[in-house]
């Protein structure tokens, strides 16, 4: 689990890779520099500003699903699910049953 320890709006010097989305971040654009610690151990790392936005809403990243390409797998499932065909109701082999309804002795 990684345990964020501050956050900060940086102009970067060189090229880094997104810790989120894996993707480049150019020489001289806005981003948002992580300091951490996961096991103990120091992390540092950088993010696009519009990662860092994703990681905050989606309660899918807190705890342990925060990790290197957490974004860009959450995308392909995305994809993945929505490609899925579902069949109508009507095509069902039985027939929709109602619950509410109590059974009499």
């Amino acid at each position: 689990m990684i345990d964020i320890t501050s956050k900060k709006v940086v102009t970067t010097r060189k090229e880094h890779p997104c810790f989120g989305c894996t993707e480049a971040i150019n020489k001289g654009a806005s981003a948002v520099y992580v300091t951490a610690k996961e096991d103990e151990q120091h992390k540092r790392f950088h993010l696009h500003e519009d990662c860092n936005k994703k990681i905050v809403k989606d309660k899918r990243f807190s705890g342990s699903g925060l990790y290197k390409g957490c974004i860009k797998d959450a995308e392909n499932q995305r994809e993945e699910v929505s490609s899925i065909n579902f069949i109508p109701n009507e095509e069902l082999p039985f027939l929709a049953m109602k619950f509410n309804n109590r059974a009499e002795i």
